[in-house]
């Protein structure tokens, strides 16, 4: 597969996917996107296991995954920040003066921790396989790209808090489903939908520039150049 995705849910998932196609301007490009953590069932669109961060950190630390990164071209590892403070997780959402840390300097230091489990049994492993690798860290949560989208109202900062409710409050059909998800992404299936969240967002902004690093690649692969 092209890509592979790595996730705490499913609505994580779709969500990247929708994106992934929009950015590469590829309508057919799902078909060339694998989820593996957690496991999809195509049939019923659910989740064929359990979800959350504590599995997809066990997930990163096995032999299933290396496997899974050098069976597919790119895989996406995406989490959200607001359980990185957590125990096991344990990456401080605030500096040594308790202020909070901005989503730039969180995402790095959550980076930081997935790539120290990716060592954890096979030292080096990221840094031999880290062009394949990319990293979707959500300031705090998925939904604040989603608000950030969906909102079409000014804000004098992104919001990063908070955000399930506020899209709620915005969208009160939102229900944290695959289908709903897939609905309320449809739009960055175009790639001035995106441009638009990655102005608003800087988590957001971050994670597309990782994809801008490998669009040569990509479309390479896509259309067969060398």
């Amino acid at each position: 597969m092209l890509f592979a995705l790595a996730c705490e849910g499913v609505t994580d998932q779709i969500t990247i996917e929708n994106i992934l196609c929009g950015y590469f301007e590829n309508p057919d490009l799902d078909e060339e996107i694998a989820q593996l953590q957690p496991p999809f069932d195509e049939t019923d669109q659910k989740q064929k296991d359990f979800g959350g961060w504590q599995l997809l950190l066990a997930y990163l630390g096995t032999t299933r995954f290396r496997d899974d990164v050098l069976n597919n071209d790119f895989i996406v590892i995406q989490v959200d920040s607001d359980v990185s403070n957590e125990i096991g997780f344990d990456v401080p959402q605030v500096d040594d003066d308790n202020q909070p840390l901005t989503p730039e300097v969180l995402t790095t230091n959550v980076i930081a921790k997935l790539i120290q489990t990716i060592d954890n049994n096979q030292i080096d492993f990221y840094s031999q396989n880290s062009e394949k690798i990319i990293f979707c860290i959500c300031v705090h949560s998925m939904e604040c790209w989603l608000y950030a989208y969906h909102n079409s109202k000014p804000l004098a900062k992104p919001k990063i808090t908070g955000c399930y409710k506020a899209l709620s409050h915005l969208l009160p059909s939102v229900e944290k489903t695959y289908r709903c998800y897939d609905k309320l992404s449809q739009d960055f299936r175009k790639r001035k939908n995106i441009d638009v969240v990655a102005e608003k967002d800087p988590s957001f902004r971050i994670f597309i520039q990782a994809l801008e690093k490998i669009e040569g690649q990509v479309f390479s692969i896509i259309y067969g150049k060398d």
